[in-house]
């Protein structure tokens, strides 16, 4: 329990924190500007989660195989795989923040910008893009660190980023009035400040290790499954946003994107959960231990699950504190009010199902791990989303986000049962 706790907390604290970057723009975006601020923000998030996504994907993937060749003893191939993974960050930052930045125009007019939004979303976009490097190699630092045992130093990154954000966010966005471009330039610096935290101590474990490029095919295989479990929910966003925009404008997509932080905020909650302990589930499952994991997952959720009944009884307290802060107009407040239910309700479905995926990702499930993740934002939302929205519009929109997650549960605990089967007639050969 001891050990649990040494991977749990610190990790938590970490990814909660770093959960919050978005609403903390948010609060002083939605303040100064507004609805149109709010819809900007929201509209650019697709592409801003994507460079973070790649970033978590590669720490998460090379943090599981540290911990895979550590257990064999294999020392000098974990060094390896760091120096690797690092190398493969800064080379995908730079080019996917040149592929955006060439195609930001039409990119924002396909993403659902609005006249009025679009002027907020490009300097946004514009900004990101410039600092794309740290936008990969702020996210990757935090968890290779936590799944390399050094969870204590990843969590002070974590806080050294929010600190940075929420002082810059008021600093270039009031004092120096950049709008939405100051919001985007705090968030990269921000990201400067964490990865900093993180770079003192990753390069002391570098001195003498040679680069090794058949490392690269294996962390991208392994990254898969993490990028697209990272990203999926930024998908969601992006098809959300686009029927938001088409049945109630900018002021649907502000109420959206209180939703979506709130949503989020969520299932960071419960996705921590599960990352914390992947390195343990991944160390027992390599050993054959699969009495002590199931224990483990059990204990996930239950964790998980009462984590976000406490976060769900706050929000509903200070659900109108929360329109306030965002500065939501009255049109805008409405639609989010109506929303707010459904995604609470959502929110405890899914403490279960993050767990769930997190530890079939960790036991090396790959299959069930990537069907998990697939359904989401390919299959379920698409389809639940197009038929709720058509016959209900803006309320279906809302309604198709809870009964999405009660579908992808649903499977999530079939792949569960057929999982445990496997690992049954494992221990009887």
């Amino acid at each position: 329990m001891k050990k649990f706790a040494s991977y749990l907390l610190p990790s938590l604290v970490a990814t909660v924190f770093m959960s919050m970057y978005a609403m903390i723009d948010g609060i002083f975006i939605g303040q100064k500007i507004g609805d149109a601020g709010l819809a900007a923000i929201n509209i650019v998030w697709p592409v801003t989660a994507l460079l973070q996504s790649v970033g978590s994907a590669l720490g998460l993937s090379a943090g599981i195989l540290i911990q895979k060749k550590t257990a064999l003893e294999e020392h000098k191939k974990a060094s390896q795989i760091k120096l690797t993974v690092l190398l493969l960050g800064s080379i995908l930052a730079i080019l996917f923040g040149l592929i955006f930045y060439f195609v930001r125009v039409p990119l924002l007019h396909a993403l659902g910008t609005t006249e009025a939004s679009f002027s907020y979303a490009i300097a946004y976009l514009k900004m990101i893009l410039t600092g794309s490097i740290f936008q990969i190699l702020g996210t990757m630092l935090i968890p290779l660190l936590k799944n390399s045992g050094k969870v204590k130093l990843a969590a002070t990154a974590s806080l050294a980023s929010m600190a940075t954000n929420l002082i810059l966010d008021y600093v270039m966005i009031y004092v120096l009035n950049m709008e939405l471009m100051g919001a985007a330039l705090a968030s990269v610096l921000a990201q400067v400040a964490g990865a900093a935290v993180c770079l003192g101590a990753y390069f002391k474990e570098l001195k003498g290790i040679n680069f090794q490029k058949e490392m690269v095919v294996e962390i991208f295989k392994t990254s898969l499954a993490p990028f697209i479990l990272a990203y999926s929910y930024s998908i969601v966003i992006l098809i959300t946003n686009i029927a938001c925009t088409h049945y109630g404008g900018d002021e649907a997509v502000a109420a959206y994107t209180l939703l979506s932080y709130i949503a989020y905020i969520l299932m960071a909650v419960s996705c921590a959960v599960g990352d914390s302990i992947q390195p343990l589930f991944s160390f027992q499952a390599a050993k054959k231990e699969f009495k002590q994991n199931r224990k483990m997952l059990k204990l996930c959720m239950g964790i998980s699950l009462g984590m976000i009944v406490i976060f769900d009884i706050l929000l509903i307290v200070l659900r109108r504190e929360l329109g306030y802060l965002y500065n939501l107009s009255d049109t805008a407040y409405s639609y989010y009010a109506s929303g707010l239910p459904y995604y609470l309700l959502g929110g405890i479905l899914i403490s279960i199902l993050k767990v769930i995926s997190s530890y079939l990702y960790a036991i090396d499930s790959k299959l069930f791990a990537n069907i998990l993740v697939l359904l989401e934002p390919f299959i379920v939302v698409p389809i639940v989303l197009a038929i709720f929205s058509i016959s209900l519009q803006l309320l279906g929109i809302w309604i198709s986000y809870f009964v999405g997650q009660a579908i992808l549960l649903s499977v999530a605990g079939i792949l569960l049962y057929l999982q445990e089967k496997i690992h049954f007639k494992m221990q009887l050969v």
